[in-house]
Parts: structure tokens; C-alpha cells; sequence
């Protein structure tokens, strides 16, 4: 098999699509068959096509079921070449926009395809037949297969329909014929239901050899296509052939199919042996040699000529022998000069990478006798650098045994170093390409560790409980600082003695210590030796609850701040720093104090202090004549908290007080920090809503009390219901009687007036009740 010729292919256009520009394939359908077949082949092949045919259907206008195709820059996977359809070749150009069916039913199918690939009812084919002599042994051409059979969305009754190709050869003069177009390595021929992706409802097949479902923006106007295939045959040399490649609907004339055949493709060339290539599992190991040389030679080669990646290979130009021994990886080509023309052969080799890494392990000696037990196996993350294809298959004591596999050490996981400190480890990648890794064993001796004090920290919780998250990372530190630790020393934390010389249940940082103020854990510090050190954990309460707290003082006073005695020192924030238990101020501010008890722990408490002064009443509003809406407000300046009473009884913090009786009162305000108070008085004033002048002292006149002390200029007149007047009363006149030029007028409602001076005018009613 030569499969070369896919891969560099693919690599080509690959290639040639980065710098694509256009977005679809041209078509071109003035070309005759001949023009068509010929440009199959490859300037200056040994090879000459005769008896050139080509069937299909005319559209007329020019428009055939064949034609040549470029890729036009679009990348598509074949540059150029031939184009068969079931429909119009000029309708595979792209955009994916349409669904194509093209074919008359008038256009008939082809009995050879139906034998080659056991389908029937064949429709709409397309044939290119044409005869050559074969110069070397091997024969091969590339081609894709396109069709709108590819349904990224089908319905499950869509999975079994398949359009149908084939490329047989046969000798001249043999009846038989064989089919190039399968899946490689088998018989199956390729189309719709035999090479297909996984996605949709109908089951995938051969997926590896399957493109994709194109979507709407693809080169061609198809719904899917393989990969560029190959197909291939043994020929003898000097006998004529007779190809006929043929695609052909299948059942009906819907849903069209293409071939699209590589232009120089076709080659009868030399077979040179399968490529060695990693992923056919054939790869050469590293230092193999590979000595390959053409399994025929044709008569009368002038001479022959190697070259690797394309570039000729120095010594190995014009030679005489066409055997050439590789020994690093490339494309390998030969090119043998037969005089009017050139034959080729080709060989893709790669090398499977195999790396053994150098690498020592290190174990403790507990009794200084420089012997340790080792886990050979131990090395394998190091020597395969974590690679799955790489495997152990053996540890030797030198690399003569490993090499020839005898002696293996039988117990790798278990190994003392008696015999020498170095092992050989033999490694295989999945290919069988062997290397070898020295596993240096290093002893050591364990180490006395100097304790540390015990980790104190103070528990601020308002709780008191005697918990605390404890920072481990912190006390690594502090046993790296108190220890001299070799490099790659690991410590880690265990709740008990045992879990830590089991090596389970380590602790996680932060820990929070699950016995209350004082707690054992202990710290497993360990190379290849292995110790462990006990660590007490001490909670200490914080017996004092020192609380932030407010302190006024009154001006031009002083006040003494004492957070109290029992601790072992004091550091006000004052300037310079007080370190008193007391301190002395006399203006406001926020002043701090940090106390230490004997166990070291610190609180800091702050005193908010701020300074106030007596309160001076500027200003009393009163709202009379508003019955249980009456009211007094009361306006004072100073920079204190002041508080506000009627006649020095109950106290409030507001200076408004509501539904308040007719009367005389005093108003007290009072710092409440006892700093001065003020005191005024004010009256409130309403009238009465009866009065019942009977002679038994009590209601017998109708008056407004406090009317000349607040009001002395105001003017109150009474009148009936309606509306004579019938009393004139001054500030200073004692109220009305219920009489009218000495006579005892009656029970009923009678109405007032009362002017003040500055205008303002209140109105309302009473009773009089006999």
C-alpha cells in the first residue's frame, strides 16, 4: 500500500487553503473527455490513456453531467481535477443553498456499477472509461465523494438511501473487474450508508474516512463528503488495462451525488512498501534504520535519484541503485529516470519518540547502615514524564542485563540497596521502541528535631470559649525557623500520633482546635525520614469585657478615664503616649487605651468624650385656643443633650409638648449630664365651652384666664345667636355673668370675637347652662 500520497495531499492543500480567498469551487465545462482524462495525470508520467470516453447527459447550453474543477482558492480538499455528476456539474458550485435533483428519469443507470456494488436501479450515470499500459507494478489516484444524500437533519426512513460509484479495473481481455472505490482495507464499497458521521439519527459508518456535514457557507453546493480517499491497485507491468469510473443515482433521480477526482493524481508508479507512521501503529524507533527499495524496477532506468521532504538527498542523485537505508523521518521520494519519461515511488516514515528520564529516589536509613528499602516503582512518574504510551518493563542492576531483559529485579517494591546504589530501568513506548533510565538511590539519615514553645493566641470571641482557628502555615514556619530542614521537607498536621504515623487524616489550615484552650497536635515532618513533633496549641481567655464607651463632661471641667486595674500595662493613644492605668482630660475626643494582661493579649478600648454646657431658653411659642391641639414649643442655644419638663415633673427629650391643658407654666431645660439647666414661665390660653352663673361659686363667670397677662390689649366681644352684642370685655374685666343690662338671659349657645392687638382674630361659641 502506498498511502503517502493522502497525507501529502492533504498537507498541500492545507496549504493552499490558508491563503484562500474565493469562497466556492469553479467548474469549467468547455473541456473535451480527452483534455479531461489527460489532465488526470502528471506532466512528464510514463503513462499515455487511450480509447478516452466520456457518457453523461447533456443540459444543453453547454451544461454537461461532467466537467473540470479548481478549487479556486475556497479550500476545497483537492486543487483540480475531474468532476462526475448524477446532475448539471456546473450545480455542484457552492454556496449549500440548494437541494439538488437534476437528472431526467429518461437518463439511464449503468449494469456494471449495479454488479460492483449489489445495489439496482440505477439512474442518471455518469462514465469515464479509458485504456493504459502498465509501466510498474502499482497504480493509485485520489478522489472525494460529494452528495446531498448527507442530511445533517434526516428522518430515520432516510438513513438507507445511498447513490452509488465505482472504479473498476480489469485487465484487457479479463472479464473480471475490480472495485478501487471500497473503504480501505476492506471490500465495502464507499458511498452514503458505508462512510458516514456520527450527529444524526442514522448510524455513523467508517466515520474515520467521513469529511463532514457542510453547512450553508462550503465550496461545493453538496450536504456532506468524505475525506480525500485513495484507491489503489497491483497491476503487472507491461499488461494493458481498462478503467471505467461511473457514479449513478440510485432508485431515483433525486438527491445528486459527484466524484471529484484529483488532477495529476493518477499514478502508476512504485510500490515502496506501507508508510511507517504513527498512527498506523508502524512507526520506526529511535536509531532503527529502514532500507527500502522498489518490490519491481523498470527495464532499461537510466538511473535513479532520492529525495527527502522534496529536496534532493547529497550522494544519492543519479545513481544507479534505487535501495536507499533511512534513518531519520521524512517524505522519502525516488525518482527513477527511464529516459522519456520519470517513474515514482514514495514513503512517509516517522519515528516514535521514546524518553527515559534520569531520576533518584531517596528513602531514610533508621539504623545508619546506609541500607534503605526502596519502591522502584516509585521512579515511574519521573522516568515517563507522566506519559501513558511509556510502561516499565523491567529493573535491572546494570544496563547490560536490561538490555538483554535477564536478570530482572523481583521485587521492585521492595528493593534494598545491597548491591550498589544505581538501577536500570527499561521503557517501552506502545510501539516497542525501548529506552533506559538510571534510578540513583539515595540514603538518608533521619535528624533530631528541636521542639517549639508552645502557639499562644488570646481568644477575643465575645464568647470566651476557648476556640481559635490557628494559622498551620504559620507554625511551619516557625519549626523551619527553630530546625535546619533538608530541601523538599514536607510538614503536615495530624489530630493524633497515630494518624500521623499512619499518614491519614492529615489536618487543613486554618484548624480550629477542637479541645478547648489547650490542644496536643502534631506535625509530621518528613524527606525520606520521617519525625514527629508534638505542638501545643493554648487558647487564653480575655477575662476583662472591655466595652467602648461614651464620657461628656461640662466645660471647663475635667474627667478621669479609667479602664481599671489587674493588667500589666497600659498605652494610652494620647501625645506623647500615657502609660498610666488612668489619664485626665478636659477637652472632647476619641481616646484609646490598649491594655495587656499577663498572658500577653491585648484589647483596646475607646472612650468617646464629649464636652456640653447649660442650656439657655431664647425663645417659648405657645399654640393656644386649639383646645386638645394646644401646645408649647420650646427653642434653647447650647451645645449640650438637653431634656424639657412642664413644671419640673416629667422630663423629655422633645421640646414640643402636645395636648396641653390652659394654664400657667413653668418650662425647665436641663443638660442631662447635669451641666445647668433654665427655667421660664409661659401660659397657655383657652376658653371655657360652659359656664353656669347659678350663684354656687364654681363656673359662675364666663372668662379667659391669663387674656391680660399675655394679651393685656386684646378685645373680646360676646354675642347671641343672633349676632347682637351683648358684652364688651377688656384683658382686665373679670369675664361676663350671663346677664344683659341686668337681666338673666337663657340657657343657650352664645358666640365670641377676640381680637389681638396684632390683628389676629379668633372666633368660636360656648354654652350657657342655667
Amino acid at each position: 500500500m502506498r498511502e503517502y500520497k493522502i497525507h501529502f495531499s492533504a498537507l498541500f492543500i492545507l496549504l493552499l487553503s490558508l491563503s484562500a480567498s474565493a469562497q466556492t469551487i469553479s467548474v469549467d465545462n468547455s473541456k473535451t473527455p480527452t483534455q479531461l482524462v489527460q489532465e488526470l495525470f502528471a506532466g512528464g508520467s510514463c503513462v499515455v490513456p487511450t480509447n478516452i470516453t466520456i457518457t453523461g447527459y447533456d443540459f444543453g447550453g453547454g451544461e454537461k453531467s461532467f466537467a473540470s474543477f479548481d478549487s479556486n482558492g475556497s479550500g476545497f480538499p483537492l486543487q483540480k481535477g475531474l468532476l462526475i455528476s448524477t446532475g448539471r456539474a456546473s450545480s455542484a458550485i457552492g454556496p449549500n443553498s440548494s437541494l439538488l435533483s437534476e437528472g431526467p428519469s429518461s437518463w439511464p443507470g449503468d449494469n456494471d456499477l449495479e454488479m460492483a456494488i449489489n445495489e439496482n436501479n440505477t439512474i442518471n450515470a455518469t462514465i469515464v472509461e479509458f485504456d493504459f499500459v502498465a509501466v510498474t507494478n502499482y497504480m493509485s489516484f485520489n478522489y472525494i465523494f460529494s452528495s446531498e444524500q448527507y442530511l445533517s437533519n434526516p428522518s430515520s426512513n432516510q438513513c438507507n438511501y445511498s447513490d452509488g460509484f465505482a472504479f473498476l479495473l480489469n485487465e484487457i481481455g479479463s472479464p473480471a473487474n475490480q472495485n478501487l472505490a471500497v473503504v480501505p482495507g476492506t471490500n465495502i464499497p464507499v458511498k452514503v450508508t458505508t462512510v458516514r458521521g456520527s450527529g444524526t439519527v442514522c448510524p455513523a459508518a467508517n466515520a474515520q474516512y467521513f469529511d463532514a456535514f457542510n453547512g450553508s457557507n462550503h465550496p461545493t453546493n453538496f450536504n456532506g463528503q468524505t475525506r480525500v480517499m485513495n484507491a489503489e491497485a497491483d497491476i503487472i507491468p507491461g499488461r494493458s488495462y481498462h478503467i471505467k469510473m461511473v457514479i449513478a443515482d440510485q432508485g431515483n433521480n433525486l438527491y445528486d451525488s459527484a466524484i471529484f477526482i484529483g488532477g495529476n493524481s493518477f499514478n502508476n508508479d512504485y510500490a515502496m512498501g506501507d508508510d511507517r507512521l504513527i498512527a498506523d501503529g508502524n512507526p520506526l524507533c529511535p536509531g532503527e534504520t529502514l532500507t527500502v527499495t522498489p518490490d519491481y524496477t523498470v527495464p532499461g532506468t537510466l538511473s535513479y535519484s532520492w529525495l527527502k521532504d522534496g529536496a534532493p538527498i547529497p550522494g544519492y542523485t543519479n545513481v544507479s541503485s534505487p535501495t536507499y537505508t533511512i534513518n531519520a523521518a521524512g517524505v522519502y521520494t525516488l525518482m527513477a529516470d527511464v529516459g522519456s519519461c520519470t517513474v515514482y515511488g514514495y514513503i512517509n516514515v516517522e519515528y516514535a519518540p521514546v524518553t527515559a528520564n534520569d531520576t533518584n529516589l531517596t528513602e531514610c536509613d533508621d539504623n545508619n547502615d546506609a541500607i534503605a528499602t526502596f519502591d522502584l516503582t516509585d521512579a515511574v512518574p519521573a522516568i515517563t514524564g507522566g506519559n501513558p504510551e511509556m510502561t516499565i518493563q523491567g529493573y535491572y542492576r546494570n544496563l547490560t542485563n536490561a538490555q538483554n531483559q535477564q536478570n530482572a529485579i523481583t521485587n521492585p517494591q521492595s528493593y534494598q540497596n545491597t548491591l550498589g546504589n544505581t538501577v536500570i530501568a527499561r521503557v517501552e513506548n506502545d510501539f516497542g521502541c525501548v529506552d533506559y533510565a538510571d534510578i540513583t538511590l539515595q540514603v538518608t539519615n533521619s535528624i533530631a528535631l528541636n521542639p517549639i514553645a508552645p502557639v499562644k493566641v488570646c481568644d477575643y470571641d465575645a464568647e470566651q470559649d476557648g476556640l481559635y482557628e490557628f494559622d498551620l502555615n504559620a507554625i511551619t514556619q516557625l519549626i523551619r525557623n527553630t530546625n535546619t530542614l533538608p530541601a523538599g521537607t514536607v510538614i503536615q498536621y495530624f489530630a493524633s500520633q497515630q494518624d500521623a504515623q499512619n499518614f491519614v487524616n492529615a489536618l487543613t489550615s486554618p484548624y480550629p482546635n477542637t479541645t478547648p484552650n489547650q490542644q496536643i497536635i502534631y506535625a509530621r515532618i518528613a524527606n525520606s525520614c520521617s519525625e514527629i513533633l508534638p505542638i501545643t496549641l493554648t487558647v487564653t481567655a480575655f477575662s476583662s469585657n472591655l466595652q467602648d464607651e461614651s464620657v461628656p463632661i461640662c466645660n471647663e471641667q475635667s474627667i478621669t478615664l479609667d479602664p481599671g486595674s489587674g493588667f500589666n500595662s497600659y498605652s494610652w493613644n494620647t501625645t506623647p503616649v500615657q502609660t498610666s492605668q488612668t489619664i485626665t482630660v478636659s477637652q472632647s475626643g476619641n481616646y484609646s487605651v490598649t491594655v495587656t494582661n499577663a498572658d500577653g493579649c491585648s484589647v483596646t478600648k475607646t472612650y468617646f468624650v464629649t464636652t456640653s454646657e447649660p442650656p439657655t431658653i431664647t425663645g417659648i411659642d405657645t399654640n393656644s385656643f386649639s383646645g386638645i391641639a394646644n401646645s408649647i414649643t420650646v427653642y434653647v442655644s447650647g451645645s449640650g443633650t438637653y431634656e424639657y419638663s412642664l413644671n419640673d415633673v416629667i422630663y423629655q427629650t422633645s421640646n414640643v409638648f402636645t395636648g396641653v391643658y390652659p394654664g400657667e407654666y413653668t418650662v425647665y431645660v436641663r443638660d442631662i449630664y447635669g451641666c445647668g439647666d433654665d427655667f421660664e414661665t409661659t401660659y397657655v390660653l383657652d376658653y371655657p365651652r360652659f359656664f353656669t352663673p347659678n350663684g354656687d361659686g364654681y363656673n359662675d363667670v364666663w372668662k379667659i384666664k391669663n387674656l391680660d397677662t399675655n394679651y393685656p390689649n386684646s378685645r373680646l366681644f360676646i354675642f347671641n345667636r343672633y349676632g347682637k352684642l351683648l358684652k364688651q370685655i377688656s384683658s382686665e374685666n373679670d369675664g361676663w355673668d350671663g346677664t344683659l343690662e341686668n337681666n338673666t338671659l337663657p340657657s343657650d349657645d352664645y358666640w365670641f370675637t377676640l381680637t389681638f392687638e396684632n390683628g389676629r382674630i379668633i372666633k368660636g361659641h360656648f354654652s350657657l347652662k342655667r
